[in-house]
């Protein structure tokens, strides 16, 4: 005769189908060669990567200068000047977005700069900015800016659209740098390279071309290493644009064992 199984009876039997297949299911993995490794200390390794690249963004700061026997007349005559060249770079294709005013400066010239007392006229500065998106145009907009009334370069950023990807790809390229010389390192020590306890970025991107010295800042973009053979030169009345660098360098900290 089958015997029948209690109501009870099947719910233990189900409970522990349960456990079982939870069991399977969860079960915990086997500790890793790094979890059981004994600890003896640290390792601080450092990497750098650079990335070199054709600008395909430039951005020139003229410097237009002019003076009066008033201050009216200082300013109206920089006005002046500054909507030439400003007129000139429009039919050039140079868009209003893409010329803007970064400094502008008014004030009276002494006839004893040390004394301060006697004024003999003023004079005013202008530094108009304009961002170029194709580096071939940078000759021709020097001389037109020029030659409609500008009287200096105060400087030359050269850069890149894709900045924020490329610095990405640098540091990405000097981490792995890094952990490649801490795993070399602790293979000829034996030693066992555990977790990174710390990573520091070390990057810079700064420099630019400036033939007056004069110093602007007022732009947005942040510019990059001019490197060695991307350096701005004149080669028979052409300017050669080269490469740029765009740096990265990091320091890190990983345990050690055995």
């Amino acid at each position: 005769m089958r015997s029948k199984l209690s109501t009870g009876t099947l719910f233990a039997i189900a409970a522990a189908v349960v456990v079982f297949a939870g069991g399977l299911l969860w079960a915990r993995p086997a500790p890793t060669q790094q979890a059981d490794m004994e600890r003896v200390g640290s390792i601080s390794v450092s990497g750098s990567s650079a990335i070199r690249v054709q600008p395909d963004r430039v951005v020139v700061a003229f410097g237009i200068e002019t003076s009066g026997s008033t201050p009216g007349a200082a300013r109206d005559l920089n006005a002046s000047h500054a909507r030439q060249v400003m007129e000139a770079l429009r039919g050039m294709g140079i868009a209003d977005k893409d010329m803007a005013t970064a400094s502008f400066t008014l004030q009276p010239e002494y006839d004893d700069w040390s004394n301060r007392q006697i004024i003999v006229g003023y004079w005013a500065r202008n530094t108009i900015v304009v961002t170029l998106h194709d580096a071939a145009q940078l000759e021709d907009v020097l001389v037109t800016g020029l030659e409609a009334g500008a009287n200096a370069v105060d400087g030359i950023e050269f850069s890149v659209t894709n900045l924020r990807e490329l610095r990405d790809q640098a540091r990405a390229q000097a981490v792995q740098a890094a952990m490649e010389k801490a795993a070399a390192m602790a293979e000829v020590a034996n030693l066992t390279l555990g977790d990174v306890t710390s990573i520091n970025e070390n990057s810079w991107y700064s420099g630019y071309y400036a033939p007056s010295g004069r110093q602007w800042t007022n732009y947005q973009n942040v510019v990059q290493d001019l490197s060695n053979d991307g350096a701005l030169t004149i080669e028979d009345g052409s300017i050669a644009v080269g490469q740029i660098v765009v740096r990265a360098e990091v320091s890190l900290t990983a345990e050690m064992g055995k």
